[in-house]
Order: structure tokens, then sequence, then C-alpha cells
């Protein structure tokens, strides 16, 4: 291996997008037999890459045991590189035809359900401007959201922050708190009472997401501060949908942002029990990565977002702030 210093004129001439396919086949399968095949060479063509990798880079990247090759520390932090250089070359390689075609580009959107109502209006608005832009919507929790940011699979999350560390990644512009709700379907029994407690409520089964999950955790704090358990019967998941259907058909309670649920218990499909749930999560605010600039298709969404929420903040129901 050598010694001498890497510049990014080495790298530019001697790092080949093969380096690159090869080091993610590598990371994911930790198998230099089986990123071999995907790269349709022989094993030992793959031996030679991954060696003029390391003696490009002047380190070893990953621990050859007998069985697998596992990512030293700073091999990890190669693979990372590698698998985010391949994501912009193929959204780059996407884009191009997409403007080549007449587009104006693609912006590839995250969202997490407690804000998924923003979204419909600022497509609207965003394609009534641009009726030739690409807008794709990934719709998941926080934290799954923010790895794909993270990896360069989305230009932006509308969401929040689920790790202390994550400021020094992100951009983070607010758009406000969300309040949430204890939520059943429209005949549940507790709907009859004139006054619920949470202690009132954990005999009956409950929908939750999971542990890594901010509502999860506001879950979690709001029966500590009664001084409760969680409940015996739960359904986990991470899906709106399936919550909002195992809602409708059961008596099983949830908590959500009134966000999500206010259109359902309008039509009377969802209903709000007599309980003051005090606790409200953090703001959620749109995040991109820190450092990168965003194209100007992506620019104007955010614009956007931030303007449609302006004006959901200036409604009767959030006057005064929430």
């Amino acid at each position: 291996m050598t010694n001498s210093p890497l510049t990014i004129q080495t790298l530019c001439s001697r790092l080949r997008y093969r380096h690159l396919f090869l080091l993610d086949a590598l990371g994911r399968s930790h198998n230099l037999h089986v990123a071999a095949q995907q790269l349709n060479v022989t094993q030992p063509a793959a031996t030679k890459i991954l060696k003029d990798i390391e003696d490009m880079l002047g380190v070893e990247l990953f621990e050859r045991l007998p069985r697998d090759m596992k990512p030293t520390e700073i091999g990890r932090f190669v693979l990372r590189f590698a698998h985010e250089s391949l994501n912009v070359a193929g959204k780059f390689i996407e884009e191009l035809d997409h403007r080549k075609r007449g587009g104006y580009g693609i912006v590839q959107v995250g969202v997490t359900y407690g804000v998924a109502h923003l979204l419909s209006p600022c497509i609207v608005r965003m394609m009534a401007r641009h009726p030739r832009v690409s807008i794709r919507v990934l719709e998941r929790t926080s934290d799954l959201l923010l790895k794909e940011l993270k990896e360069k699979t989305l230009d932006l999350v509308i969401g929040r922050f689920t790790g202390e560390d994550q400021h020094n990644w992100f951009n983070f512009r607010d758009i406000g708190a969300t309040r949430m709700c204890v939520v059943a379907n429209p005949r549940h029994p507790l709907l009859r009472e004139k006054a619920l407690t949470l202690a009132q409520l954990m005999d009956w089964p409950w929908i939750v997401q999971p542990l890594t999950t901010p509502t999860r955790q506001l879950f979690e704090g709001a029966l500590a501060d009664h001084g409760l358990s969680c409940p015996v019967s739960l359904v986990e998941t991470t899906s709106i949908f399936t919550t909002l259907q195992l809602l409708e058909a059961s008596e099983m309670l949830a908590v959500l942002p009134s966000s999500a649920v206010d259109t359902f218990v309008d039509q009377n499909q969802l209903a709000k029990p007599p309980l003051d749930f005090a606790r409200q999560i953090e703001d959620y605010g749109v995040l991109t990565r820190r450092g990168d600039r965003p194209s100007l298709m992506t620019a104007e969404f955010i614009d956007i977002v931030l303007e449609v929420a302006r004006e959901e903040l200036q409604q009767p129901e959030f006057a005064g702030g929430i």
C-alpha cells in the first residue's frame, strides 16, 4: 500500500465506478465471491480490484476472516462514500434522461405521517407552477427517512430529528409542533364516558409504533408521567394505513397526530375519547443535508412546504400558537 498522500487529482485519475460497485457489493454481502458475481467478474479479478482500491487509498478496508470480510472502521467510512456516490450517479442519470425528455427535474421527498396532510397542497401548488416536474414521495417514520436522506436517496424530509447528533448532518427549518390525541373507532365503549384518565385505557389493546420512533417515546413518556406500565396487548406497526384500518375494525386505541386523523373524525370514521393528552411531540420541520446545495426544483418545493405550513398555522384552530 502506498503511503503517499491522496489528492483529488489522484483520486479522480485512478478511482473508477467499478471500484465503487465492488465496494458497495462487498458492503452489503461481506463476501467477495458474492460481490464478484454481482459485478460479473471472477473472484480473482474482484480480489485484484479490491487490492487496487486499498493500495490507492493506502489503508486496509476489510478484515479477511475465514467465512466473511468485516469492514474496518475506516472501511465503513469508505463504504458509505461508495454507496452515496452510486446513489448520486444513479439520480444524475435518471434526472438527465428526464430533462432530455422535456422534464424540469425530479424531487424526492420523504414525509412522516404526522405531517403527510401538508404534502398534497404542496404537490398541487408545485405541479401548477411546473407541470413537467416529477415528484416522488416516500412515507415512513422519521428515523428511517433520515437514514435515506443521509444516504442521498432523498432530497428532503418533512419530519423531525430522532437522534442527538443529527443536527451535525442535517439543516432544520421549523414548521411547527403537532398536537397528539388518543383515537378509537366511533362505536368504542369508552366514548360513552364523560371523562377518562390514561389509567382507564390500559386494559384495552393498543396500536403503537416501534420504540425508536418519537411517537412511541412520547407514549412511553406519558405512561411514565402517570406511573403506568405499557399495555400488555399491543400491535406494533409503522404503517398509518394498517393503524387506521385496525382502529376502524376493532376496539383498539392509538396515539396519533390530530392532523392525521381529523378528517376521519369529521367523517365519523374515527373518534377521540374524552381524554386530555397533555404531552405534545417535538416540532416538525424540513430537513436537508448539511453542506449540500439543493437543486432549483428542490429549493422551490421547500419554499412551498414552508409557505403551506405558515398558512396552516394561521387557520383559526391554530390561533395563538400550538
